[in-house]
């Protein structure tokens, strides 16, 4: 972190560099280093897309596996996906929208009329990206909740899923009251270029600790059915498949450490726009691919109609390892359906 308050510093310089270094999910850099915007706006929609066709093949397998109970028994973990698609979107657009602004704006030859304008804007679409962001990445991690409560995964542990869903639940309120409400008060100190409180601008404390429960509950949504699943009476092929789905979050992970990483290494380079939407719109993968097997199926089975079914399990297969103990263990066989393929 770049210490503003050293001894001897210029003024000017201080100034540049208060206006200039931004961490967080918003910055303020000279047009000189945003690098290739075309490029940059061409990443940036191309990994919206890749989500989106997530979503979309997600509701695809969901058909595929229920189809003419598909809208009557919609499971809230489908109907909360779609609700994320829109704060996704939203998230996106602020980003895309405050990268616009700052390619356009001169800060070294900016009025005092156009400060307060800009600093305006840039603060709303801050906050608005943020908290879509936050959302977007919690909600995700409430649709995996909401599907290992479908699953076998913890039919003898209900305890642990409670424990873990009011972690997460916790974790999420913790790191908005944080953005609204902690470190940066007055709150109209993100909608200016120049705050009294360097909090606005930093977000240090913020950020340390966004990343710290962002990581911690990611960890243990990764950990616990992985080890659930070892214990699951099936096939070693079918174990390590489902261990594979749901470890996807390995890449969240890393890319959460990834973008905190960019936003505390490089002040003046706009990296970190880049990462925020890699690691929102990796959420939003992890998120849906584990029930975008059932359609992974029939593109196989159309592409290589002579491999059979052997090389992607099929849905009763998938759901062998499922002891039969109540009602709920018959529709955990399909749930296995559509993550097992």
């Amino acid at each position: 972190m770049v210490d503003l308050g050293v001894n001897g510093i210029d003024a000017k310089i201080e100034w540049s560099i208060r206006r200039t270094v931004r961490f967080g999910s918003a910055w303020l850099h000279p047009v000189t280093n945003m690098g290739n915007p075309v490029e940059m706006t061409a990443e940036c929609w191309v990994w919206y897309c890749l989500a989106m066709t997530a979503v979309v093949i997600r509701f695809t397998s969901q058909y595929i596996v229920r189809k003419r109970k598909f809208i009557k028994e919609i499971p809230p973990d489908d109907i909360l996906m779609l609700l994320l698609s829109i704060t996704y979107t939203t998230a996106i657009v602020a980003l895309f929208l405050y990268f616009e602004i700052v390619s356009d704006v001169d800060l070294d030859n900016i009025t005092a009329e156009d400060n307060y304008g800009v600093g305006r804007k840039l603060g709303i679409l801050n906050i608005l990206a943020e908290t879509s962001m936050q959302t977007t990445l919690w909600g995700n991690k409430c649709c995996i909740l909401l599907l290992y409560h479908r699953l076998t995964l913890f039919c003898h542990h209900r305890r642990m899923w409670v424990l873990v869903s009011a972690y997460v639940a916790l974790a999420y309120v913790v790191v908005i009251v944080a953005l609204y409400g902690g470190w940066c008060r007055p709150f109209s100190g993100y909608l200016v270029l120049e705050p009294d409180n360097m909090e606005c601008l930093t977000w240090l404390h913020y950020n340390s600790l966004q990343l710290s429960l962002n990581l911690s509950t990611d960890l243990i949504l990764l950990v616990i059915p992985v080890v659930l699943i070892s214990r699951l009476n099936m096939k070693i092929g079918k174990k390590i498949l489902l261990v594979c789905l749901f470890s996807l979050g390995i890449f969240v992970m890393l890319a959460a450490i990834l973008t905190k990483v960019s936003v505390f290494t490089n002040q003046t380079a706009p990296i970190w726009f880049l990462w925020c939407v890699r690691e929102v719109s990796t959420a939003m993968l992890v998120g849906n691919l584990p029930l975008c097997m059932p359609t992974f199926r029939v593109w196989w089975r159309f592409f290589f109609p002579g491999s059979g079914a052997s090389a992607m399990p099929g849905p009763h297969e998938s759901g062998s390892g499922a002891s039969a103990v109540t009602k709920r263990s018959v529709a955990t066989t399909a749930v296995f359906s559509e993550a097992a393929g």
